[in-house]
């Protein structure tokens, strides 16, 4: 991939091939089309981590080679794309290259709300961006509080404690198995087989663990021995939708598979299938699942699940979505108690505002399971923010660029003016 930092950007002819469907594709004349900026974090870029990181430190942040996925199908879409890492550079790359709009997969480096700091500066220069807004990211990323919106709203979710020393009384309401994680990481970060706790002694030493390798406080809730599930969405809904009822009829699907709703489509249901692993592997989504086991994943999509259960997971998704201002694409994560037969009441774990969008991300993976592919995702993920920002597609390209710059340098007329 060649960075702007090293080559002109302004070089980078537009390519003006649709998706191969039409999936969120418009067709776009030669020349016309948005100039995008794809912002990134890359795991090669990230800052020296202290001698006691935990191994996944790194583990939530993209590769070069996913880049250039995003960046071909934004191509193919007919924009003009320029790559650049979201670092402390940011801000004078964007006001050089005067784009239209920002194509954010930025996870952030460091800080209790670092989804939220390119989208901040995005804001503080004018700039729209897809996915979640600064509040909405800095909220879902923070999964107690996100828990506690849920709570508010009625919404399903495991009672829980967040804690902030390994000392912290245990709230007597709370029943063993516990489950802990760290309370602000993503791609099963801190997750593992001891995450799953059966007494107080199991509890404070793996709470003391997390608190000193992850450096953040620790979400502690009631462990559901059931099937994981996720469900996710892309694009907005219609403005009589935002605070209507939703109706859970009108999320049924015919035939298991995708459904519309309102301005959003839902991909098929996915759920883990933990038969592909051998005898004795943690029965919860961990890190190691995700990374070093990657590529024995097998999702069931979709899940086999009776079409009530199906539709009220869709309902709370879409509710988990606009409850905390998510946008243009969500996934929500679920697990279904086992024990309470198959009408249980899904549980929400977590919702990820900002989900992976890699070429093997659980979200790319369900819009495939129903004919979509990559490319067809992130220009539906880039459409959705177009609609929402009301944008429209222009000539683009150098001479574009030239010219906007040309009438800006040339002299207007001189007006007096007095203090």
């Amino acid at each position: 991939m060649t960075s702007t930092d090293s080559a002109d950007p302004l070089s980078q002819p537009p390519h003006p091939n649709p998706s191969p469907n039409g999936r969120g594709a418009s067709q776009r004349r030669r020349g016309e089309g948005l100039r995008i900026a794809l912002l990134y974090n890359l795991a090669q870029n990230a800052p020296a981590l202290g001698g006691d990181a935990p191994a996944d430190a790194l583990d939530e942040l993209d590769t070069q080679k996913n880049v250039e996925a995003y960046a071909a199908a934004l191509r193919a879409a007919g924009h003009t794309v320029f790559p650049m890492e979201g670092d402390v550079s940011l801000a004078a790359k964007l006001r050089r290259l005067h784009v239209d709009v920002a194509f954010n997969t930025c996870e952030g480096y460091v800080g209790d709300s670092r989804e939220a700091q390119v989208p901040a500066l995005l804001e503080m220069l004018g700039i729209p961006y897809t996915a979640a807004a600064v509040l909405g990211l800095s909220l879902t990323l923070d999964k107690a509080m996100t828990k506690r919106v849920l709570a508010y709203h009625g919404l399903p979710t495991p009672r829980f404690q967040e804690f902030f020393t390994a000392n912290d009384p245990l709230d007597p309401t709370l029943r063993f198995p516990l489950f802990i994680k760290p309370n602000r990481e993503g791609t099963g970060k801190g997750i593992t087989g001891k995450s799953i706790v059966n007494s107080q002694a199991e509890l404070r030493d793996y709470v003391g663990y997390l608190l000193k390798h992850y450096r953040q406080s620790v979400l502690v809730e009631e462990y559901i021995d059931g099937r994981d599930l996720t469900c996710g969405l892309v694009g907005n809904l219609a403005t009589v939708a935002l605070n209507a009822p939703i109706p859970v009829e009108a999320l049924r699907s015919k035939d298991g598979m995708g459904v519309d709703y309102a301005g959003v489509h839902f991909f098929p249901i996915s759920e883990v299938d933990y038969t592909v692993y051998e005898p004795g592997t943690e029965p919860v989504y961990s890190n190691r699942l995700k990374v070093e086991l990657a590529d024995r994943y097998r999702g069931l999509c979709p899940a086999p699940l009776a079409e009530d259960v199906a539709a009220e997971i869709r309902r709370l998704t879409l509710e988990t979505f606009r409850r905390t201002q998510s946008v243009d694409l969500c996934r929500v994560d679920f697990r279904l108690d086992r024990q309470s037969g198959p009408h249980a009441q899904p549980q929400i774990l977590e919702i990820n505002s900002l989900p992976g969008l890699t070429p093997i991300s659980a979200l790319t993976l369900c819009a495939e399971a129903e004919g979509w592919t990559h490319a067809d995702l992130i220009v539906a993920v880039m459409n959705a923010a177009i609609g929402r920002h009301h944008l429209s597609p222009k000539a683009n390209g150098k001479a574009a660029v030239r010219a906007t710059r040309a009438a800006q340098a040339a002299p207007g007329p001189v007006v007096e003016t007095s203090f």
